[in-house]
């Protein structure tokens, strides 16, 4: 086995954010099961590529070669990964993809309009559209028996109501954090049609696609119709699968010839922000025929498997995910004040990521990294419980 995994100590005396960056009042530290880090460091493979960068002197600005290089890894992977047939010209080089975000609402969408955010959500999107001018209108998404046994699901009656409304944009995220689901194609499609009729574009965060877990297919959404492929920005990374977040590189695929003359008029600033030695690790990445990132994989499913059995019998709300390390629990009922996130950071010492941050209507929920050791993971199902039960932590 290639995986190398950190120890809560290690990771403190390096001040990885994850185990430092949450702390008690107290200023005591809290188990890092926030922020999207991985305990594992990354591929042999990845690092050696940027080592040998570094060696080779590749500090500079961007070399003319990298643009083309990534577009052609990023093809290739998307093709041997999941079947996508892409033209490397369908690819663009971008620092990450909140920025893409950021340009698509500002360059691409009516000033003023509001920005439909299915929730539970990755925190940036409920912020970003507002503190660029766009209102968010916030969906809750559909859980349980609502969700036709998926655990949770879109509301699409609550998003063809935001585009009805005026939206001028989706925000899309699939795999989706926090919840886990990996959208299917029927899914997808009855998306689709909800936006058939309206001008609003979609923009598609698939940062999380190599981090599928379970033997599902993970299909994009601008694939479902030529309407989708001419209405979506889709973003994506090797950053989350393979750890190397802190070095900004994202690519965004624009399959519609229009829409990617419209992003070419903006876009190409935000190819600058793109760390030369964090590209070329995505390269490797996309490239490389390595076991580790099955490893991980296999690694997280074993945790996933621990939470599941674990929580099966609790009062704790918690829906296996289909992909990414980011897994979602519910408390309500539980009494946990003033919110689970707080509670689990103050009284069980786990820094986790309050429901309430991720959509209005989730204030007594938390979302909870899993991209740890076992043993880590274990006491964190074992001081959880321990918390709702009522004892003492400290």
């Amino acid at each position: 086995m290639t995986l190398r995994i950190f120890s809560p100590e290690e990771a403190r005396r390096t001040g990885t954010l994850k185990w430092t960056g949450i702390t008690r009042k107290d200023g005591s530290p809290t188990i890092g099961a926030w922020v999207a880090e991985m305990d594992f460091g990354t591929s042999p493979a990845v690092a050696a590529a940027m080592k040998a960068a570094i060696d080779e002197g590749l500090l500079g600005y961007q070399p003319k070669w990298l643009a083309s290089a990534i577009a052609d890894a990023t093809a290739s992977f998307q093709a041997e990964r999941f079947g996508w047939s892409l033209e490397p010209a369908q690819v663009r080089l971008v620092a990450s993809v909140l920025p893409a975000l950021e340009a698509v609402i500002r360059n691409l969408v009516p000033e003023g309009a509001p920005v439909i955010v299915p929730t539970p959500a990755y925190m940036p999107f409920l912020t970003i559209p507002v503190d660029l001018g766009h209102p968010v209108i916030e969906v809750p998404s559909l859980r349980g028996g609502a969700a036709g046994g998926r655990g949770w699901a879109l509301d699409l009656e609550g998003i063809r109501r935001g585009l009805e409304a005026g939206a001028g944009l989706v925000i899309l995220c699939n795999p989706w954090n926090p919840t886990g689901r990996v959208l299917s194609e029927a899914e997808l499609r009855a998306f689709d049609a909800v936006l058939n009729g309206s001008d609003a574009l979609v923009f598609s965060d698939e940062i999380h696609s190599p981090l599928v877990l379970d033997d599902l297919p993970f299909i994009s959404y601008a694939r479902v119709s030529q309407a989708a492929a001419a209405r979506t920005v889709t973003a994506t990374a090797a950053s989350k699968g393979w750890n190397i977040a802190g070095l900004p590189s994202a690519q965004v695929i624009l399959l519609d010839d229009s829409l990617a003359k419209r992003w070419d008029s903006f876009g190409q600033r935000l190819a600058f922000g793109a760390s030369v030695i964090g590209t070329i690790g995505q390269i490797t990445a996309y490239t490389s025929t390595d076991s580790w990132q099955s490893e991980v994989l296999d690694y997280i499913r074993l945790n996933v498997d621990a939470v599941e059995q674990a929580l099966a019998n609790s009062p704790i709300a918690f829906t296996r995910p289909e992909g990414t390390y980011l897994t979602w629990w519910g408390f309500e009922g539980l009494g946990l004040e003033p919110s689970p996130g707080v509670a689990m950071r103050e009284l069980a010492g786990i820094g986790v990521n309050d429901g309430k941050d991720l959509g209005a209507d989730y204030s007594q929920w938390a979302r909870v990294n899993l991209a740890t050791s076992h043993e880590v993971v274990a006491d964190i199902i074992e001081r959880t419980l321990a918390l709702i039960s009522g004892a003492s932590l400290r």
